[in-house]
């Protein structure tokens, strides 16, 4: 307990001190995650001696589904449109989803690949204008990645160090009346890295994890964190639960988009 106090101090501490270089967002979503943390890491706590480093192949498939809230401020021809958009309106106006999540595992090392597809419509306005306004948004997310347990307490927790990169494909479509005041596709390639935390206990399997990635290399800042509580019914089967964000800030010449996508995460996970 005296090691997981310490080192939840310590990352703590260490954000304090590099936050300001942060999106105030970010550093507050680093914060929290760690908070929340805490009573997952000690439900590893447990004596977990029984779990044995697997050398052969692994591979986790995991279809899900995001109950996410979705905030967005769309910047063209020097107007601003905010839009929000609560999961039941999402819902309702969903014309298409698909979320899956995969691992592919060997010894310490692992790929990962993660995948969120949705399209939604909006009804806003630009009061500048004074006009009605409908958005629709399609937005793919891909990621690829790797990475690498860096450490593997039996005792306690596991921790795994990753990046890869990450693909947005958004398109985004105003219209007013009959006439479409934007048009507008992004497809960007975000480098990122992260951490993932992990415990073990039982049948209980939780993780937590978070990652930033643009640099301005695609967009100026992304970033993703999520909270998975879960439970294995048998070596094939398992369930989860938790907490899921993401967000996205771009520019590019005379068009930005600052979007934000967070909400309650369930799902199942199946292991081969």
């Amino acid at each position: 307990m005296e090691k997981l106090l310490s080192t939840v101090i310590i990352l703590l501490a260490v954000l304090n001190i590099n936050g300001q270089e942060l999106d105030e967002i970010m550093k507050k979503t680093l914060q929290i995650l760690l908070i929340i943390s805490i009573p997952c890491l000690v439900l590893g706590q447990n004596d977990s001696s029984d779990i044995q480093e697997n050398s052969g192949w692994e591979v986790d498939v995991a279809p899900y589904i995001w109950t996410a809230n979705l905030t967005a401020d769309i910047s063209f021809l020097e107007q601003s449109v905010p839009v929000e958009a609560k999961f039941k309106d999402v819902l309702k106006n969903l014309k298409m989803g698909a979320l899956l999540h995969a691992e592919v595992k060997k010894g310490k090392w692992f790929i990962m690949g993660d995948l969120v597809y949705l399209k939604i419509a909006k009804d806003g306005s630009i009061d500048a204008l004074s006009l009605d306004t409908r958005l629709e948004i399609k937005q793919t997310v891909a990621e690829l990645g790797g990475g690498y347990n860096l450490i593997n307490s039996q005792d306690w927790l596991f921790i795994d160090g990753f990046a890869g990169f990450r693909y947005f494909s958004i398109i985004s479509k105003i219209e007013a009346g009959s006439q479409d005041l934007l048009d507008k596709t992004i497809n960007t390639t975000d480098p990122f890295f992260g951490l993932r935390f992990r415990t073990v206990s039982d049948n209980w399997i939780n993780s937590a994890r978070v990652d930033v990635g643009g640099f301005g290399i695609g967009s100026e800042i992304s970033w993703k964190a999520n909270i998975l509580i879960g439970y294995k019914f048998s070596d094939l089967f398992a369930l989860y639960m938790g907490f899921q964000g993401y967000g996205i800030d771009y520019e590019k010449d005379d068009f930005g988009l600052d979007l934000t996508s967070a909400g309650f995460v369930t799902g199942f996970n199946f292991h081969f």
